[in-house]
């Protein structure tokens, strides 16, 4: 049974999911990065950084066709990912394919607006979770260094292309220790500091940021927060706007996989069982996007059950009655919205209770953080080998593209390679997206470079002398975005869920690709490529 204290303190971990829709699978920060809990000026950074260990990525043939400004990119990759491109203006300064950004022509007659938004600079705040304080505990992967990742594309802007209309960025970051006894307040002094002490125009996270302390940066703030992490529905509301992710939502992740598994007839003739955890906030959107999807498609649901956390992130309470209500029920498929450090127990206790490899298939989504390796990989790392066994086949559903780099025939998707060339080029830092070792970093290049084109296309768009509302709303109606491994996703028309298309994956253990497990456990998630989009 895994200890609650390992839990109580990763309860940003399962926002770790950001990472594992976003970098091929996982994250957790580069150990050399500012670990302090103060805002610190990185808009001047030194990027002089030695290799932290990636090989070079070089010339690697994308096959693209001519990505240059005006022209459409015609993804090699063809279905939903050739028609998402067909209606993307690459002519933006912010949005061509063969370089970061394109000088343009500054504002005529430049003004202070508001604070943070003066006549020569406009603020731009980013909030580091520090990772790599996870190492001791487990889950530690490197992700590289984020700061030098910000610091970077800031420098490609102001140097490169002359600013925004001739507004040069300051950057700021203030970072929290997810192994804080008081996280949610860590994660509220960050809101505080990006809002108010800095006085930032837009504020970004790529490292998992969630909780009350979102809604203080969207709704107390009013400044616009983008980041990479799945938030509630009401969150999303509440945000008006102003509070986008990279992500679907709770609600949206755990329906998009419901209706991906009816269209294939993956539940025909099942007998379903929902598991659910009463972290606060997770069961309403369990009943609504699960549950209630269910039976809005005509299943039964034949066990519901709800595991107690006690008030940490690992739930035990009730667990052996729920496998036990599994039994008696003759369940042959399991929706486990469970945790990183609560899924293995349960797993491990059907394992107790006599359920053998077969019995059983399990589905899964992204919902608590279960589309990528290094989340998944712990069913085997923590349950054990039996667990690992009967969890083997585990279909997830999601936008992630979790090890699409060990498809044959893969190729670097055409943003993520300009983003590691441009990085690669400013700071020697060069990491192989092929190599298990190096696509996660690289993954992350990649979030931080899309997060950064997306603020500077909004601040473009809003005009020679925008204010925060000018901004929020122009992030608000960019259209087409190129995020991460060129997945479709959109902002616009009230929507601030940016993921638009899902596709079906399965956790092997053993790993079922020959010499490509994620870890010593030999697990890993092996994704079909067969992406369709979701509606809304």
């Amino acid at each position: 049974m895994l200890r609650s204290s390992l839990g109580r303190w990763i309860a940003v971990l399962v926002a770790l999911v950001f990472l594992a829709a976003s970098c091929s699978g996982e994250s957790s920060d580069d150990a050399s990065g500012d670990t302090e809990d103060v805002a610190t000026d990185t808009g001047s950074t030194d990027t002089g950084e030695t290799d932290t260990g990636g090989t070079d990525t070089g010339e690697t043939d994308t096959g693209a066709a001519d990505t240059g400004d005006g022209e459409i990119y015609e993804d090699p990759r063809g279905g939903v990912f050739a028609d998402f491109q067909a209606g993307f203006d690459r002519s933006h300064p912010f949005g061509g394919l063969e370089a970061f950004c394109s000088p343009h022509d500054a504002a005529a007659d430049l003004q202070d607006t508001e604070p943070g938004i003066t006549a020569d600079t406009i603020e731009i705040h980013q909030i580091r979770q520090q990772l790599e304080n996870l190492i001791d505990i487990g889950f530690g992967i490197d992700v590289g260094d984020v700061n030098l990742m910000f610091d970077t594309f800031t420098d490609v802007i102001n140097e490169d292309c002359d600013g925004i209309r001739g507004r040069q960025i300051s950057m700021t970051e203030s970072s929290y220790d997810p192994l804080n006894s008081d996280v949610e307040q860590a994660r509220i002094s960050n809101c505080i500091t990006a809002t108010e002490d800095n006085q930032a125009a837009v504020v970004l996270n790529s490292t998992g940021f969630q909780g009350t302390a979102t809604l203080c940066v969207a709704e107390e703030h009013n400044t616009p927060l983008l980041t990479t992490q799945g938030l509630s529905d009401e969150f999303m509301t509440r945000g008006d706007g102003k509070l986008l992710t990279l992500d679907f939502s709770l609600n949206e992740s755990l329906r998009f996989m419901v209706e991906r598994l009816d269209a294939e007839g993956e539940l025909e003739g099942k007998t379903i069982a929902v598991i659910g955890a009463d972290v606060p906030g997770q069961p309403e959107a369990v009943e609504a996007g699960l549950v209630g999807t269910l039976e809005e498609l005509g299943y039964d649901v034949a066990v519901n059950s709800l595991i107690g956390c006690g008030g940490t992130t690992t739930c035990t309470e009730g667990l052996s009655e729920s496998v036990a209500d599994l039994k008696d029920a003759g369940v042959d498929a399991v929706f486990p919205t469970l945790s990183v450090t609560s899924l293995p127990g349960f797993v491990s206790e059907m394992v107790t209770q006599g359920f053998a490899p077969g019995d059983v298939q399990f589905y899964n989504s992204n919902f608590a953080s279960q589309a990528g390796d290094l989340v998944t990989s712990k069913v085997a790392a923590f349950g054990g080998e039996a667990a690992g066994a009967l969890y083997d086949g585990a279909i997830i559903v999601d936008a992630a593209a979790a090890g699409n780099f060990r498809l044959e025939g893969a190729t670097v998707p055409a943003f993520n390679q300009l983003c590691l060339d441009v990085y690669a080029e400013r700071t020697g830092v060069e990491y192989d997206w092929f190599q298990e070792e190096g696509n996660t970093p690289a993954g992350m290049v990649a979030n931080v470079c899309s997060l950064m084109r997306m603020a500077a296309r909004a601040i473009y768009d809003a005009g020679d002398n925008p204010t925060r509302d000018d901004i929020a709303a122009a992030l608000a109606g960019l259209g087409a975005v190129d995020t991460n491994n060129m997945i479709p996703a959109s902002i616009g028309d009230g929507k601030y869920t940016l993921a638009d298309a899902v596709q079906t994956m399965s956790w092997t253990s053993p790993c079922a690709i020959e010499g490509a497990a994620f870890d010593e456990n030999d697990t890993c998630i092996v994704m079909d490529d067969n992406y369709e989009l979701v509606s809304r």
